[in-house]
């Protein structure tokens, strides 16, 4: 994925728990794709949440600021159950609704409820849904806040992409 023509831009992530890790199947998209779009050339920066690895503090990866090429920075986080993905997701939109940055890309639904604030400040949002097959199978509906504010929602392994007007 580049700019049609050729400039580098400014790619951030969030709505991940950290990377590098392999706490989830999100983690790990986020990591690759990452490295792969920094490896194109782009600046990219992946906004990880304050706290320890769900296993434990022994499982923490030292305090990388860098990683295959691609920029870690780490937003505030109330790490107790039910408020870290909120919380990260909140201050991450804050911080980068004020960032220079072309492309937030927030990894899943619950995160993506705080897409509107980049929006507010004309930021393009990609919104991808891990698990939509499920969700979409069990509820036979599109998940219901992504659609809301994204520019562009991705589900994975669904062969869809749902595309705001």
């Amino acid at each position: 994925m580049g700019s049609k023509d050729g400039q580098k831009l400014n790619i951030v992530f969030l709505g991940h728990k950290r990377v590098p890790s392999r706490e989830g199947g999100v983690e790990v998209v986020v990591e690759e794709l990452a490295t792969r779009m920094a490896a194109q050339g782009h600046n990219v920066t992946v906004l990880n949440r304050s706290g320890h690895h769900i296993a434990g503090a022994e499982f923490d990866a030292e305090d990388l600021k860098e990683y295959n090429g691609f920029r870690i920075k780490k937003v505030p986080t109330i790490n107790r159950k039910g408020l870290a993905a909120a919380t990260s997701s909140f201050f991450g939109c804050i911080q980068v609704a004020f960032g220079k940055y072309d492309i937030v890309h927030i990894h899943a639904e619950g995160p993506a409820f705080f897409c509107w604030i980049p929006k507010v400040m004309k930021k393009k949002v990609i919104v991808t849904v891990h698990g939509a097959c499920e969700i979409m199978g069990s509820t036979g509906e599109k998940p219901v806040k992504s659609r809301l504010h994204g520019d562009s929602v991705v589900y994975p392994n669904s062969n869809t992409e749902y595309h705001i007007k």
